[in-house]
Parts: structure tokens; sequence; C-alpha cells
């Protein structure tokens, strides 16, 4: 497993206090964080304090997702931009996570467990321009 956070050397095989402590950091320098397996499989982050977005990719079968919500918190509408060093990124209003949660899902995902019930997952492999074998 390798722990990337944008602008540092990459953690190879990351404790969960290492996880939890490059989470907390973004906003506060880095705004980009990544956790991948051998696999290829990652989650990354992006955006700080409180608000976050979490992306999944999965290799097998292929697929990229975002992390939203049912219930909580709404801080913005549909449309809304979090802005972070590789560019904005254009939200839902359900895709808001807060860090404590985004640290919560990155730490299952360390420990190979399901995810927190809270966190459901939308496909958007068309936005990102990500052919699978089931798109024509």
């Amino acid at each position: 497993m390798r722990l990337e956070l944008e602008a540092r050397e990459p953690i190879l095989d990351p404790s969960e206090e290492q996880i939890r402590s490059a989470i907390l950091s973004l906003g506060s320098g880095p705004t980009f964080a990544s956790l991948t397996m051998p696999s290829g499989d990652y989650v990354q982050i992006a955006g700080g304090r409180p608000w976050v977005v979490l992306e999944r990719r999965q290799t097998h079968p292929l697929c990229h997702q975002r992390a939203y919500t049912l219930s909580g918190r709404r801080p913005y509408k549909d449309g809304a931009k979090l802005f972070c060093t590789p560019g904005p990124i254009i939200m839902r209003e359900d895709e808001w996570l807060l860090q404590k949660q985004a640290i919560e899902v990155l730490l299952a995902f360390a420990r190979n467990d399901d995810f927190p019930e809270f966190t459901q997952w939308r496909d958007i492999g068309h936005a990102i321009g990500l052919v699978t074998q089931s798109q024509p």
C-alpha cells in the first residue's frame, strides 16, 4: 500500500496514524492525497478543512466512482466548486464529505473492510473519459 500526499514523498505501508495525519493536513498546504493498493485500486481525496471530495478507482472490474451521502449536512448546492491544486472540482450537493468521514473511509480501505454505511458510490467514469469493457 502507498500513501501519496501532494508535494511530499510517498509513504509505503503507512500506519493508520500516518493516514489520519495526512488527511488532517489537507487544506494547510497539500490539498490532495491518495491511498493505493498493490492491485492498483485507490481512494483519492481532495479539499481541506472541513469539506472534501472522495473518489475511488477499482481495477477489476474497471470503474471510477465518487462518494456521496444520503443524509447529513449539505453545505453547498449542485454545481458548487471545491478548489484544490489540481483544479476546481464541480460537485453535487450530496458529494461534500467531512474530513473526519473521509478518514473513516480511507482507514476502512486500508484495512480492506467494508466502507462506512454513510458512504455511497456514484459512477463518474464517463465524466472523466474512462472507457470500461461494458461501455460501447
